[in-house]
């Protein structure tokens, strides 16, 4: 997903300021990426994003616009959106499931789209393709069979406790 694409899933999910978009954004930065180019590269994106019109920053805090959000859902059309956009992180209270995923480059929309749907739903990345969060409802789970993305998803059972 490029940084365009993250930062617009970012805001719509949860509005604020640069801080809070630096901080949910720089957990999945490259490997080779310091945290000093890491954050050239973001305010640049910001900038450049907010004079396309993609976003923009009233009272210092950056939220999407009507044409963010139509990039967004040209990116992923006809892909299901099961968790609805909130103002807030949702802190679930029982996190006991590990998802890790592996989907090809041919369908990277619906990896996407997997990213955002389970931050929707309370899950917190571990690393770029594993993710800890709560038990996931059985639709969910039916649409990514319908879809044909299951055969490339694992879900395990563990508790908080049993991360190292």
């Amino acid at each position: 997903m490029s940084l365009v694409q993250r930062v617009l899933y970012t805001v719509s999910n949860y509005p604020g300021g640069y801080r809070i978009l630096y901080d949910i954004l720089y957990d999945g930065k490259s490997p080779d990426q310091s945290e000093e180019s890491f954050n050239r590269c973001l305010r640049s994106t910001l900038s450049r994003m907010k004079s396309k019109g993609l976003l923009k920053k009233p009272k210092n805090k950056w939220t999407i616009t009507r044409e963010g959000a139509e990039f967004l859902e040209l990116r992923n059309s006809g892909i299901r959106k099961f968790f609805p956009k909130k103002k807030g992180r949702r802190t679930p209270k029982e996190r006991n499931t590990i998802i890790i995923f592996d989907i090809p480059e041919k369908v990277k929309n619906y990896r996407d789209w997997l990213r955002s749907e389970l931050i929707g739903f309370g899950f917190e990345q571990i690393q770029k393709s594993v993710w800890f969060g709560p038990k996931l409802p059985k639709e969910f789970i039916e649409y990514l069979d319908e879809i044909n993305l299951l055969k490339y998803v694992r879900f395990f059972h563990a508790n908080e406790s049993d991360l190292i």
